[in-house]
């Protein structure tokens, strides 16, 4: 014998499936933070920039006071 319940509306999920819990959400925050500081830390300690020369003009205008 299969006892049915009354029908859910729709747009609402199963009963079976738990509501998030904070430490959840805070476990999922952590984890793409700590992904986005490990990323950061490659990209600053293990990728150097290629050194060049660089010429800057400056004008005598500049220099004169008004």
């Amino acid at each position: 014998m299969i006892i049915v319940g009354p029908p859910r509306p729709l747009g609402f999920p199963c009963a079976e499936t738990p509501m998030p819990t904070l430490f959840r959400f805070l476990t999922v925050v952590a984890v793409i933070g700590g992904i986005i500081y490990g990323t950061i830390f490659v990209l600053a300690n293990f990728v150097s920039p290629k050194p060049r020369e660089m010429t800057v003009t400056v004008h005598p205008d500049k220099f004169l006071k008004k």
